[in-house]
């Protein structure tokens, strides 16, 4: 037996070495501390591992024991690394113990180091001097590979572990191409904000993803919110938080934890995340029907608050019909708005509010109340001439109390004040309301009492009116009256006033007088005076003269009467007013007032008639027909839209005056002419736009205009007619395609004559824009001569052109929708991704879209030619020795482009120049070597040659020609001249005896195209590959090969001549 050698490193890379004793017995070696021990051993020397204690007991397939003191903590866990190294190779050993104290060891490559480099002291170049483990052989076979590739333990009770004297043996003597820990690791594609309307535990799920060793598990935290799962057997892991799983809002940090196969667990911090889903905090406080508030006239012409709380940032939006005020909510949560006046109309009635909140995040809260508007006060009259019956308040209606009447909203409490005595009454659901006075509340004696009537509506609206009557309390009387007037004849005026009689008499008598038929009892006063009065009613109308007789009766009875007689003439002459004549419809518009507008009627021939046309007087003679007419010209009828008030009055000699009274429509403006928004596109500058679609279809023009009226609009040219419904609403309808297509601004003008003959216009203007005026692709072809092969596939294709500014781009290839970058000026660009490129011989239909601003589309339909086929391995048909060199080689003739490098004994790659002489009898190419001058030049022996062809795509695929060595069998498959090529075949048929040993590594190194190379060779060939499965066999050209896989990835196709030898990894 034989010293090993061992060497240990501490955690401060201090390094000591020494040797394990060849006698009997054990070598201890401290092993605590946190060091990296390496023992001079193959896996094959040790017999097993066995736990004491806190040591770890190894024991050799010789007998010897080596003991690692303190190689374990006392939580059981170890407290250093421990690797086996011999021949250049180092693998570190991990150790697992089962429930029944058994420990096994797992072998694989050095992983994670720290400060140190692994080549630095802990490899052992020389092999171990240890006599193997009986039963195991001196190198690991295909089955020791499979284990190693497969469960690494077996479930720690297969066939594939040992426990207490018996090792694991897994993986090959390198373990550079066994499975290793994965260190863990959690992807930080953060932060991560979800925020929105649309967001939520169903529609935004949270994905974390990252690494560790297969079959680690993995547990992921957010917030409250827990997910395991376990690490696939490539080492990648995902979770996703969505549906119960989904946090709650806040602000989280990712945190992970991996607990690995062997118990090591290794906490990680992932990405933030950010989630607010919950919409803003909104309420209102003021200014509505909710809150309690009216916003009456007083209000609403000082300019009225909306008012509310919210979250503080947030903004708000307040919507009353069709106008918006905006606001942020302030720092203490409060936010206010005010609409001016104007911006909403005045009037009585109800309408939504509509509030909208806007955090930061997207979230949105609408919040939609009522509001009410009431600028409108109560109606108030008063009935004054109706107190008393007459307007008058004697002393009998007072002693008896008298009521006021007048008129307002139904319900509403009125105020009603005399003399400063007030009285608070209900209107009626009539709209009337009564006021009662009783005796002795207003002063007797004879005046004007002045009534006053005051309301106020729920919305704090005032209003007010006042009205006159006369208090007569006094019992004036007179004997002695004069009756009609100066001229003694009571005419129609005086008739309506009644007839009143004084005279005197005896005090406390008590006096009669009677009128024809009517009798009234005089009122005395006390002084002696006395008055009565006839009523017009009592008085009968006509023409005629009657008796007047008072009766007095004094205290001791005693009558006297008086008489005297009474002309009465209450008649006045004819009138008629042709009140429908009066502009000739009986309504004057601005044409007929400028031109003056003529009154007519008929009267008594001779008679003047006094005529008042909107408080204008002209006085007219009737002809001897009884015909007149007055003219009013421009400048006397004020302009507008009201009914004007028109009378004609005459007046006979007794002063009795007969008129008529009418209305008459003034209309000399159109009222209520407005265009409403277009019914069309909105483009991208927010303003209206007619594209090729409003255009193809038609649209409405509509707007408003007085009932009756007719409308014409002209827009582009064309002119259409509008309808125009019993509110006022036109609409007029432009069919479609009868707007001129293009790209220009459209005058709109509408004519309109109202029902009273007034004529007005309004014009405006309108986009047109029917087209995108711009679309094309670069005349540059794509990757220069417009066919993608592998290499330009492999790094992606960039598309360009030009479109309209502002427009967006869209190209559909490859079966993918991709969106083009567009610039200010309208270039756009498109960078396909290499993913998306089918690496296929094919030409592929490409439409580019376009959309411009105003909504308008276009396409143009194009093709890309992909080219990503290799071709055909060139196929070596022999070559010409001459001498100690190479003349020229044979290949099968192809359409591809032929080059040909040399690969000297150094690994060394350069071109060659060639002089290509093509055999049409035999298919067959000649390939001359040639100097620089184009002499024929032989190559030296010692090389190898790669000949490669390239097709027209600049797709290439190559053959390593391996040709006769004087030097050495060996081919170097790994010389990393060869990375430039794409090598499909390594052809041995021309070399002697080669020897060729493949990995699975070298195998995918040597061609882009691939992850298979083709060996053809000889019986005299041998092949040996490392790591290989085989996996069946097949015919190429008539001859038989046999298909091996290396690894997970490579194939190796060879030759069945060739012998085939395995190596385990």
């Amino acid at each position: 037996m034989t010293a090993i050698d061992y060497v240990a490193r501490s955690s401060a890379g201090n390094v000591s070495r020494g040797e394990i004793s060849n006698g009997d017995g054990a070598t201890p070696i401290w092993a605590g501390g946190g060091q990296e021990i390496s023992l001079n051993l193959r896996q094959i020397d040790i017999g097993g591992y066995d736990r004491v204690g806190q040591n770890l007991e190894i024991r050799l397939g010789d007998g010897r024991v080596v003991v690692l003191e303190g190689y374990f903590g006392p939580d059981g866990a170890p407290e250093s690394r421990l690797f086996i190294s011999a021949d250049g190779y180092l693998n570190e050993v991990t150790l697992i113990e089962t429930s029944d104290g058994a420990v096994y060891a797992q072998y694989g490559p050095t992983e994670v180091w720290g400060k140190w480099s692994p080549s630095d002291d802990l490899i052992f170049l020389d092999g171990s001097e240890v006599a193997g483990v009986a039963g195991q052989e001196e190198e690991v076979s295909m089955l020791g590979a499979g284990l190693l590739g497969g469960s690494s333990l077996l479930g720690l009770g297969g066939a594939g572990a040992a426990a207490l004297g018996a090792a694991t043996v897994i993986g090959g003597l390198g373990g550079e191409d066994g499975p290793g820990r994965i260190a863990p690791t959690v992807d930080d594609n953060g932060p991560i904000v979800i925020g929105g309307d649309d967001a939520g535990p169903d529609d935004s799920p949270i994905t974390i993803t990252g690494t560790a060793t297969p079959g680690s598990d993995v547990v992921v935290q957010i917030g409250d919110e827990v997910i395991e799962t376990t690490s696939d057997s490539s080492g990648d892991w995902t979770v996703s938080f969505e549906g119960e799983d989904f946090p709650e809002d806040g602000d989280y940090t990712v945190d992970v934890t991996v607990t690995e196969p062997g118990g090591t667990e290794t906490g990680l911090t992932g990405p933030d995340v950010v989630i607010d889903t919950t919409p803003p905090d909104t309420s209102l406080l003021e200014g509505t029907v909710d809150t309690g508030d009216i916003v009456n006239a007083e209000e609403y012409d000082a300019g009225f608050e909306i008012t509310g709380e919210g979250e503080p940032g947030a903004s708000i939006s307040v919507t009353i019909d069709s106008t918006t005020h905006e606001t942020v909510v302030d720092g203490t949560g409060s936010w206010t708005v005010t609409f001016a006046p104007g911006d909403v109309p005045t009037g009585e009635y109800t309408t939504d509010v509509v509030v909208v909140s806007s955090d930061a995040y997207g979230n949105t809260t609408t919040i939609t109340e009522t509001v009410e508007i009431d600028t409108v006060p109560h109606p108030i009259g008063v009935n004054a001439g109706g107190v008393g019956g007459d307007g008058t308040v004697n002393a009998a209606e007072m002693a008896g109390g008298f009521a006021v009447t007048g008129t307002s909203a139904p319900g509403a409490t009125v105020e009603v004040t005399i003399q400063s005595v007030t009285h608070s009454v209900v209107t009626g659901a009539d709209g009337t309301w009564v006021a009662n006075f009783s005796a002795g509340e207003l002063p007797q004696g004879t005046y004007d009492a002045t009534v006053t009537a005051i309301t106020v509506d729920g919305a704090g609206n005032g209003s007010s009116a006042t009205g006159t009557f006369q208090v007569d309390t006094d019992g004036q009387v007179s004997i002695t009256s004069e009756h009609g007037g100066a001229d003694g004849v009571i005419n129609q005026a005086e008739h309506g006033s009644g007839l009143l009689v004084t005279g005197t008499t005896e005090p406390g008598s008590t006096v009669v007088v009677q009128l024809g038929s009517q009798s009234v009892n005089a009122t005395v006063d006390p002084s002696d005076a006395w008055t009565a009065s006839f009523a017009a009613g009592q008085i009968p109308t006509g023409t005629y003269t009657t008796t007047l007789t008072a009766t007095t009766t004094d205290s001791a009875g005693n009558v006297q009467t008086a008489s005297q007689s009474v002309n009465v003439d209450t008649e006045a002459g004819s009138l008629t007013l042709n009140a429908a004549g009066i502009g000739g419809d009986g309504t004057i518009n601005a044409a007929e007032a400028a031109a003056g507008v003529a009154v007519t009627g008929t009267a008594d021939p001779g008679a003047v008639v006094a005529v008042s046309l909107g408080g204008v007087v002209h006085n007219a003679v009737a002809d001897a027909a009884g015909n007149w007419q007055t003219v009013y010209m421009p400048g006397e009828i004020p302009g507008g839209d009201y009914d004007a008030p028109v009378s004609a009055s005459v007046t006979d000699a007794a002063g009795n005056s007969r008129s008529l009274n009418v209305t008459v429509a003034v209309d000399t403006q159109v009222d209520n002419l407005s265009l409403s928004d277009l019914g069309v596109a909105i483009g991208a500058d927010g303003g209206d736009v007619i594209n090729a679609d409003i255009a193809a279809a038609g649209f409405p023009v509509s707007g408003t205009i007085e009932p009756g009226s007719t409308v014409s609009i002209t827009l582009a040219g064309v002119t259409r007619q509008a309808s125009v419904d019993a509110n006022g609403n036109w609409v007029a309808q432009f069919g479609p395609g009868v707007i001129q297509g293009g790209e220009y601004m459209a005058d709109i003008v509408i004519d309109v004559v109202d029902p009273a003959g007034n004529p007005a216009q309004l014009a405006d203007r309108v986009r047109v824009d029917t087209l995108v005026n711009s679309l094309s692709r670069d005349a540059t072809p794509v990757e220069g001569d417009d066919v993608i092969n592998a290499a330009e596939a492999a790094d992606g294709v960039t598309v360009t052109g030009q479109v309209e500014p502002g427009s967006t781009v869209s190209v559909q290839v490859f079966g993918q929708t991709y969106a083009a970058l567009v610039g200010a000026g309208g270039a756009w660009v498109l960078d396909i991704p290499a993913a998306d490129i089918p690496l296929t011989e094919q030409s592929y239909d490409m439409i580019v879209t376009a959309t411009d601003g105003a909504g308008n589309t276009s396409q143009i339909a194009g093709s890309l030619a992909v080219d990503a086929v290799a071709p055909d391995d060139p196929d070596v048909v022999g070559y010409f020795r001459e001498g100690g060199g190479y003349r020229n080689v044979t290949l099968e003739t192809s359409q591809d482009e032929v080059t040909i490098h040399g690969v000297d004994a150094g690994g060394n790659v350069s071109a060659l120049s060639i002089h290509a002489q093509e055999n049409a009898l035999l298919g067959e190419t000649d390939c001359f070597f040639t100097d620089g001058a184009g002499n024929p030049a032989s190559i030296p022996d010692g090389s190898q040659l790669v000949v490669t062809g390239t097709d027209p795509a600049g797709n290439a695929s190559s053959t390593y020609l391996v040709l006769d060595e004087t030097s050495t069998n060996t081919v170097d498959a790994g010389a990393a001249g060869l990375a430039q090529f794409q090598i499909e075949t390594i052809d041995l048929r021309f070399g002697d005896q080669s020897q060729l040993t493949l990995t699975e590594d070298q195998v995918l190194a040597l061609s882009d195209n691939s992850d298979q190379v083709v060996v053809r060779g000889g019986a005299d060939d041998t092949v040996t590959l490392t790591g290989a499965q085989r996996a069946g066999s097949t015919m190429i050209d008539g001859q038989g090969f046999d298909i091996y896989t290396l690894g997970d990835d490579a194939t190796v196709v060879i030759d069945d001549d060739i012998n085939v030898g395995t190596a385990t990894i």
